[in-house]
Order: structure tokens, then sequence, then C-alpha cells
């Protein structure tokens, strides 16, 4: 039988507590955490992850539908969270070393899933294109849908005619789904 944790560090609840009232303007219940290699927490709630900083005191506030993607890589325990960025720009990737995310990396992986909306792959150039992302946060299913393009390797934003098709493709699927 395995038993949930209900509580959490003193640290890691203020924190958190402190930042969604701050970020949110209310208090956000942790569902799952798990401690660093480090000895930093990383937390999530129904509406963001919570991100350890440089500081020991203090957490940065992510929410779920600004998570392009996140990974767990056994082999060197290091769990990876790639936030979305403006469009031409590098995802802000951040590495979490942790023996066994558990709990956590269940939450990871079902609330950046359930932030997505409509997801759709537009080819530009041959089978090379653009995903087109459209996200919400899945703790609040009538915030608006904050969208995303990435060009799939190969294609740089400053090619002729790239970041027209883009936007027309942007412009396509947002009409297509009515959003």
């Amino acid at each position: 039988m395995r038993f949930r944790r209900t509580t959490w560090p003193r640290e890691l609840t203020e924190s958190v507590t402190a930042t969604s009232r701050h970020a949110a303007g209310g208090k956000e219940d942790i569902l799952a955490a798990v401690q660093l290699t480090d000895g930093h927490w990383v937390a999530g709630t129904r509406a963001a992850v919570y991100l350890p900083t440089d500081s020991p005191d203090a957490v940065r506030r992510v929410g779920w539908e600004q998570i392009e993607r996140a990974g767990w890589d056994s082999e060197a325990s290091l769990m990876h969270i790639y936030e979305t960025t403006a469009f031409g720009t590098p995802l802000r990737a951040t590495e979490l070393k942790v023996e066994d995310p558990g709990r956590f990396g269940q939450l990871l992986r079902e609330r950046v899933d359930a932030s997505i909306v409509v997801q759709r792959h537009v080819p530009l150039s041959g089978k090379r294109g653009v995903r087109v992302v459209g996200r919400r946060n899945p703790a609040d299913t009538d915030a608006p849908v904050a969208w995303n393009v990435v060009l799939d390797k190969g294609l740089e934003p400053d090619q002729p005619g790239v970041v027209d098709a883009a936007e027309a493709a942007l412009k396509s699927v947002r009409e297509e789904f009515g959003i």
C-alpha cells in the first residue's frame, strides 16, 4: 500500500503560498512535490509548477500553459522542463536533478497534457513546418488560450517568408477552431 504525502516542508509551503498569492491572487495547494538532489524542492499545484530559484527561500511560478514540454532522463536522473518563449527564440530550459520524480513526474505530465487545447502541424517547406499550439491553464477553463508557434528543425525565423508563413498558419488554425 502506498501512502500519499499530505504535508510538505514548511519552507516550501510558505514559498508556494507567498508566490501564488502575489502572482495568482490566491493560495494554491501543493498536489505533488519532489526534493532535488541539491536539497531544493519543486512543487506542482492545479494551476502551476513552482521551480527553485537561486534564493533558497524563493520559488518561481510557471503556469502549466507556459510549459512547452517536459521529459525525464532516467539514466542521468534529470527532469527537463521547457517553457514557451516568444516566436523564434530558444525555449527556456530548466534541468532538475532528482533521483525519482515519482508522483510529481505524473502530475507534470498530466498537467502539461491537460493544458493543450489544440495542436496542429502545418507544413511550410516540404515536410518541415510549424507546430501551432493553443494552451489554456487546466485550472481555469475560462482563461484565454495562449498561442505558441514552434518551427521545425531546419527552419529559422530569419529565412525569407518563414515568419509570414508561420503567422498565416497560426491565423488559419485559430479560425479553424474558432478560438
